[in-house]
């Protein structure tokens, strides 16, 4: 039984999760280098879109979608406002539109839903008006992780763009691109998946094969693939991806340098973690030598080599490079910055792998100080926070914090994300490990086992949440006395990870390991 213990304990690195919104290595949170953009959408707006790909995190597509030239101040629009009210009233669609640009300069949620109201009854549903309004408004629900609301929008927007310009139109495309980043953030993947293959699809049929478009789509696509867990099909996806980037943008163009980065991502997922170092060191060298030292593009290449040495062991070389980046993120956006925050997060964790426990807690606990303050305690970027802090909590034996901590963020994930959503599933998978090391077995078993069984039934077998849900339900059935089917579950499991990943990749070795142990037992 001590040798079980200590396996089990061994295991609790399963709680550091490769699932989007609880990660150990954030990259850069919306924005920068795992961001691909595409050509504005036509009229007065502008219609950039992106889809976040790199590291452990996830992150779903925006778009900032809001007529008018934002380099204008909010006191320059709104005395335009009241000279145009005076002269074509209130109601005009001039009007409309520049309050409509004061709405996003103010990040003003309130100030969009009067404007669509106004717009939807002096201008009418089919107006364009109202879908560039929509999309910005549906743009800035996501990035305040209202997720859910910003899909409802998307649908109605993308349809109406489908009814009035047709299904194969610019606009329509970019809409249903931006619908399905609003599933993936949701943990509707596959619905995801679907979608960006149709806009794939369509892009090809009117662009041809070589437009800068496709490569976006491809991207998208392939990022999403990850999500599932279907890796080799999204590696061979950006690699035509990278192939058509460099051959019709160059070699540094900023596109084939974020699917460059992707790339890297997957490889290092497929456990090809030389190729993807490589990658990523090929990447910040350019971003380095095209854009400066300080730009947020190189700063967020130099996080993500960070997160490659951290898994290839290199804690030190890992630690040294997220110090630099976070230096260089407080200079050049800020201490409250998303991304600076998301830094020190990584930071965070690069104590935790070093056995710096106490220093791991001390700043997990201002990040989510920070994020609860800047963002909501439900944003989806806060619950990461509380999960990586109850993951260190854990680490240092306080298994009762750690306990409450995974409790309240399961309730939270429940409420703000639904009961099927991927994160939802990881913070009760963490909560059933903090049980078992609690030895308060019949829970943590239970609660385990649901894990398993809805991973298999929402992201399939071959899914690495999924093969790690049997690794962990192996363990406490084994540390509940009943080896056979412990033993049994660790098979399945094994045979996954030698599918999945290889024979020879660490999670696969680790689970030959633990059977062998458990024989011996």
């Amino acid at each position: 039984m001590d040798e079980l213990v200590e396996l089990v304990c061994d295991h609790c690195e399963s709680l550091i999760r490769r699932s989007h919104g609880f990660s150990t290595i954030e990259q850069t949170e919306r924005f920068g280098d795992s961001s691909i953009s595409s050509n504005v959408l036509s009229g007065s707006a502008d219609g950039n879109l992106s889809i976040a790909a790199s590291g452990f995190s996830y992150h779903s597509g925006e778009v900032e979608a809001t007529p008018g030239d934002r380099s204008r101040s909010e006191s320059e629009v709104s005395q335009r406002i009241q000279q145009l009210t005076g002269i074509l009233g209130s109601h005009h669609p001039t009007v409309l539109s520049l309050r409509s640009e004061l709405a996003q300069i103010c990040q003003s949620e309130q100030m969009y839903r009067e404007v669509i109201a106004e717009q939807l009854r002096f201008l009418g549903e089919t107006s364009p008006d109202v879908l560039d309004t929509m999309t910005a408004l549906a743009a800035l629900l996501s990035q305040r992780g209202r997720y859910g609301e910003a899909a409802t929008l998307y649908e109605r927007a993308s349809q109406q763009a489908i009814d009035g310009y047709g299904p194969h139109s610019q606009k329509s495309l970019i809409l249903l691109n931006n619908l399905a980043s609003s599933y993936v953030a949701l943990g509707r993947t596959g619905e995801a998946v679907e979608l960006y293959s149709d806009v794939l699809h369509r892009r090809v049929e009117v662009l041809g094969s070589d437009h800068p478009d496709v490569v976006l789509s491809q991207n998208n696509l392939a990022n999403t693939l990850r999500e599932l867990g279907r890796t080799k099909e999204a590696i061979l996806i950006f690699m035509r991806a990278i192939d058509t980037s460099r051959r019709v943008l160059g070699a540094e163009h900023p596109t084939t340098l974020t699917v460059q980065n992707n790339l890297a991502s997957a490889l290092a997922e497929a456990g090809a973690i030389g190729k993807a170092i490589s990658l990523y060191e090929e990447t910040l060298a350019n971003r380095i030598r095209i854009l400066g030292d300080d730009h947020p593009e190189t700063l967020t290449a130099r996080n993500n080599l960070a997160f490659a040495y951290m898994e290839a062991g290199d804690v030190r070389r890992a630690h040294s490079l997220i110090e630099e980046t976070l230096t260089g993120r407080i200079r050049v956006l800020g201490e409250d910055h998303p991304d600076t925050l998301a830094t020190r997060n990584n930071l965070a964790n690069a104590y935790l792998e070093a056995g710096q426990i106490t220093r791991a807690i001390a700043l997990h606990e201002e990040v989510l100080e920070q994020r609860s303050r800047l963002l909501g305690p439900s944003h989806p970027v806060t619950l990461n926070s509380r999960n990586n802090l109850g993951n260190a909590y854990l680490m240092s034996g306080s298994l009762d914090r750690s306990a409450v901590l995974f409790a309240d963020t399961l309730d939270l994930c429940r409420e703000v994300l639904g009961h099927d959503h991927p994160d939802t599933l990881t913070a009760q998978g963490n909560l059933g490990l903090v049980m078992q090391a609690q030895e308060n077995l019949d829970d943590a078993k239970d609660l385990l086992s649901d894990t398993l069984m809805n991973r298999m039934r929402l992201l399939g077998p071959d899914h690495p949440d999924t093969i790690q849900s049997q690794i962990d339900v192996a363990l406490v059935y084994a540390q509940s006395g009943d080896y056979q089917e412990g033993m049994r579950l660790l098979e399945i499991a094994e045979e996954s990870c030698v599918r999945i990943f290889g024979p020879k990749d660490r999670k696969t070795r680790w689970v030959r390991q633990a059977r062998e142990r458990m024989r011996e037992m």
